[in-house]
């Protein structure tokens, strides 16, 4: 399965958290290409732009010293995306809460979109809302003085509470990177959010899938049965460890699923997922859809389903009994 721009966008963000939290920007700097640009754009005290690899990747560096390195904590969180847009670009939205204890939390909200060149980040561009550069100068004249100097290692010892936020924030865009790539049938790039033991439970169905290998397999026989799978809207909430996720899905019955022919017919309808998030990777999805929908908009009775799925699992449980494997 080749690699995609989109999973290594996924492996770029890690890098660059990483890279934040021990101020080794190497992991980075080979990410990008030797003439990639990193453009950020009317984003004030936030930092200027940086050409060439060098100079791209210590932008960030400043950007992040001159700015989040001064606060106790810093809780980024990707809103939307990341996903791929139709010109090839990788599209994020994001938030940023930076908290300082005895000073107001400062906010800002953005979007950020990657350009990728043979396999390497050719182009960054990253655009604040329009009013956040004005809104950091006033908060820098504020409260600059209460602030950490610039360049100050990472606090190491946070307050509960905001362990508790940056945590769930991590949780909630860890869940938001892995629909957005399902979404694009990039098993890849959602895996790469996911731990190696990492587990899919369909209760619904009543099949379980163990271990990145496994989970890719079941990922792939999903997506040729419904090649357009995607969804719309969401719920997203998330605390101690586990996210609740709740949408829309929309697909197209367009491959055989279960021995079962293809009708043809669209599916709309709501599911939810429940994630369990340890160690900043995703430790489980137990994906919930209602069965009776399902079979009714696939145009299949259900009773045929269920005795498909039956099936399916004394096939099953024979194999185990003959000690096979799943």
């Amino acid at each position: 399965m080749a690699t995609t721009d989109l999973e290594r966008f996924i492996g770029y963000m890690q890098a660059f958290e990483l890279a934040l939290l021990a101020d080794d920007w190497s992991g980075v700097t080979e990410l990008f290409a030797p003439d990639a640009v990193y453009q950020p754009v009317d984003a004030g005290a936030f930092g200027g732009g940086g050409s060439g690899r060098d100079g791209a990747v210590a932008a960030l560096h400043a950007s992040t010293g001159g700015i989040d390195r001064r606060f106790d904590v810093r809780i980024p969180e990707v809103l939307e995306g990341p996903l791929t847009r139709p010109d090839g670009t990788i599209y994020m939205r994001y938030r940023l809460t930076l908290r300082r204890a005895g000073v107001p939390d400062f906010v800002s909200h953005g979007d950020h979109v990657t350009t990728y060149a043979g396999g390497r980040i050719a182009r960054i561009v990253d655009t604040p809302d329009a009013d956040t550069a004005a809104r950091l100068a006033a908060y820098l004249e504020r409260h600059g003085a209460k602030l950490r100097p610039a360049g100050s290692a990472l606090a190491t010892e946070i307050d509960p509470r905001d362990a508790r936020e940056l945590d769930a924030a991590l949780s909630r865009s860890l869940a938001r990177a892995y629909g957005h790539t399902k979404s694009e049938q990039d098993a890849g790039a959602a895996l790469a959010v996911c731990s190696p033991d990492f587990v899919l439970d369909t209760p619904s169905l009543g099949t379980r899938a163990c271990g990145r290998d496994e989970v890719a397999l079941q990922l792939a026989v999903f997506f040729a049965t419904f090649p357009d799978y995607g969804f719309t809207g969401e719920g997203c909430a998330a605390e101690d460890g586990s996210v609740a996720f709740w949408r829309r899905v929309h697909m197209t019955f367009a491959g055989p699923f279960l021995g079962i022919a293809a009708t043809g017919r669209k599916v709309d309808m709501p599911a939810m997922s429940v994630f369990t998030q340890r160690g900043g990777a995703l430790g489980s999805e137990t994906f919930h859809v209602d069965l009776a929908t399902l079979a009714e908009q696939m145009g299949v009775p259900v009773d045929d389903m269920r005795a498909q799925l039956a099936m399916l699992w004394s096939a099953e449980e024979l194999r185990q009994a003959a000690g096979g494997t799943r």
